[in-house]
């Protein structure tokens, strides 16, 4: 009468025990027994996930964050688990209460390896670096319990670990969301102030340049103005030592005539200017009687210039 057949599952691992020690096992075993004396642990292979949610954990600045994931696990080591988390099997009914129970036990000690870990995370920086470091936070947790010893003398193994949701309290959120608030405002104010500023710079440039051109405009006028004023002081000078050589020449041309009528008789230059000679007469005969006293006259130049003045303008006669 105690002898039964058992036949289970591929996704069930069958510790057969007998006398406290495992006579047999394996995935879907299927075997004869005799359950006075035998005993079995039947251990799912399947993965399991176990979600959590944190919502004491402080931040370095004392505010307190909510954290929400998820860790998915498998059973390592079937013979350590059952020797720790009862998974015995006396029927099939009563089985799958304790394997809920169990995998309650095992969900457990996942979350609360988990927290500490979280903890460990959050505690070193603020509000606002938390809620920005979710994949962080997700790659720290899964590195953190993957190699934790516990989970692996568990006969755990830690397969993902996602971390759905970081966020503050209601109170901090909406603290935050001020102060972002005022951030944005601030750095509007502050884009228009820039705006503001480039726009009076771009017209004070403009400004400077137009009054540069104007400066050189003004500079380059002077410089023409001085330039033609220097000109035209040349030209009186030129024309003025023109009007002074001339009237040099003049003033030569009469001295030479006078010094040439008074080598001519008075009663002999007034017989002439009685008759109505002409200048140019005049002065011929003024130069004929000056060359036959030229002993008395000592040096007289005669140029060609001087010559055609004596005989163009008439000095003589107006003398």
């Amino acid at each position: 009468m105690g002898f039964k057949h058992y036949k289970f599952q591929p996704n069930e691992y069958v510790l057969v025990m007998k006398n406290g020690k495992v006579i047999r096992q394996g995935i879907g075993l299927s075997f004869f027994c005799n359950t006075l004396n035998t005993g079995m642990s039947v251990v799912p292979t399947v993965s399991f996930d176990t979600f959590f949610a944190f919502n004491d954990v402080l931040t370095s600045d004392f505010q307190r964050i909510n954290i929400q994931g998820d860790i998915s696990y498998i059973i390592h080591d079937y013979e350590k688990v059952a020797g720790m988390i009862d998974f015995s099997y006396t029927s099939e009914s009563g089985y799958e209460g304790k394997k809920v129970e169990a995998k309650q036990v095992m969900g457990k000690r996942i979350t609360n390896l988990a927290k500490t870990s979280v903890s460990k995370f959050v505690n070193a920086r603020d509000v606002k670096a938390v809620i920005h470091a979710q994949e962080k936070l997700a790659a720290f947790l899964s590195e953190e319990m993957t190699s934790n010893e516990a989970i692996k003398e568990l006969g755990l193994e830690v397969v993902t670990v996602s971390i759905l949701a970081v966020s503050p309290s209601l109170e901090t959120q909406k603290a935050l969301e001020s102060a972002t608030r005022e951030q944005i405002l601030q750095q509007q104010d502050n884009a228009i102030y820039k705006r503001r500023n480039a726009a009076i710079e771009q017209e004070r440039i403009v400004k400077e340049n137009e009054l540069n051109t104007e400066i050189k405009v003004a500079e380059k006028e002077h410089e023409n103005q001085m330039l033609r004023q220097k000109n035209a002081l040349e030209e009186v000078e030129l024309e003025s030592k023109l009007r002074k050589e001339q009237a040099d020449t003049k003033a030569y041309a009469n001295e030479v005539v006078l010094k040439a009528l008074e080598s001519v008789d008075k009663e002999v230059l007034l017989a002439i200017l009685l008759s109505g000679m002409d200048s140019k007469t005049l002065i011929a005969k003024a130069f004929n009687s000056l060359a036959e006293n030229t002993d008395k006259i000592g040096n007289l130049n005669i140029s060609p210039d001087l010559l055609e003045t004596l005989t163009s303008s008439g000095v003589a006669t107006s003398k």
